[in-house]
């Protein structure tokens, strides 16, 4: 094939849907429609003549031609995108990006981060922040991702990471809650109040309040009933609403306490088995964006 007539849109929407396993997710990450992936695919296997895919009722299947040109694609895109990184950031300080693309998991993002924002917009030349609230599994470079903020265990594949804060388990509620229900005496009277779960990602329903018993001496077995959520913010705003008890991330939820939104219900502070991290490729150069970006991220947790 002569080099001119590279298909290039072809080429991206392949590499995007196999990494994906997936058209949805192809036209996602590159912003166009279904279809519009679709077509590509299909333009690409007519003018190599050969399938690249076998479509299933599960998705995209890759066929051993696809396997084959798979590499060969995402190591080539991979150098064009570290190359032109580095044109980038060596040309000084009028080349410095003026945005930095960051994702968080949504309870940090609203109950810490944002709080903060203003403190770096007040720098001189601060360049702008693109958050993406989300809990969906990490791919840095997919998304052209500057930092990845998750709570959890390392290793993360094929990210560098670095300790953002750990985090203490403690049961909240909203002040009218508190006002009318029995105070916890004892942590073991926390299974006669309705609990709210957060339901983190790869834990089983209960398993924060689970451990918090633990860690206050109590063993609960079994399943716990109570109102199911899937993010420690929605679990914060159900107890400010007076939905009931949640387990709260005691270094998070410091505006609310000041603020009088929630009380807590215990004393009890239980340490988490996950933490918080900054994830990222590779460790941003010196004098960038991204390296301002990350020192004044953990200047404002140094600093409370």
């Amino acid at each position: 094939m002569n080099r001119r007539n590279l298909p290039f849109n072809a080429l991206r929407a392949f590499e995007a849907a196999a990494r994906h396993a997936s058209v949805s997710g192809a036209a996602r990450e590159l912003s166009v429609t279904h279809s519009a992936i679709s077509h590509q695919l299909k333009l690409l296997e007519s003018q190599l003549g050969t399938r690249l895919f076998e479509r299933t009722n599960r998705g995209l299947q890759i066929t051993s031609s696809g396997e084959s040109l798979l590499p060969v694609l995402s190591e080539s895109f991979d150098r064009i995108n570290d190359r032109l990184t580095d044109l980038q950031q060596n040309q000084g300080p009028a080349a410095i990006p003026d945005i930095i693309n960051v994702t968080s998991t949504p309870s940090f993002a609203s109950k810490w981060l944002v709080p903060r924002l203003a403190s770096w917009y007040a720098e001189p030349g601060a360049s702008r922040i693109h958050l993406l609230p989300s809990l969906d599994d990490l791919d840095l470079q997919a998304g052209n991702i500057d930092f990845a903020i998750r709570c959890g265990i390392p290793p993360w594949p094929d990210h560098s990471h670095e300790l953002l804060m750990s985090i203490h388990m403690v049961p909240v509620c909203s002040p009218e809650y508190a006002a009318t229900s029995n105070a916890l005496k004892h942590p073991i009277d926390a299974l006669r109040h309705n609990l709210i779960h957060a339901d983190i990602a790869e834990q089983s329903r209960g398993q924060e309040w689970h451990d918090w018993l633990k860690g206050c001496g109590i063993d609960c077995p079994g399943q716990l009933d109570g109102l199911s959520l899937k993010d420690p913010a929605l679990a914060m705003q159900a107890a400010a609403d007076g939905l009931g008890l949640a387990i709260g991330y005691f270094e998070l939820i410091d505006r609310d306490l000041n603020s009088g939104q929630l009380v807590c219900a215990s004393a009890q502070r239980i340490k988490h088995d996950y933490s918080y991290y900054l994830l990222h490729r590779r460790a941003p150069e010196s004098g960038s964006a991204a390296a301002r970006f990350r020192d004044w991220l953990l200047g404002q947790l140094e600093n409370g």
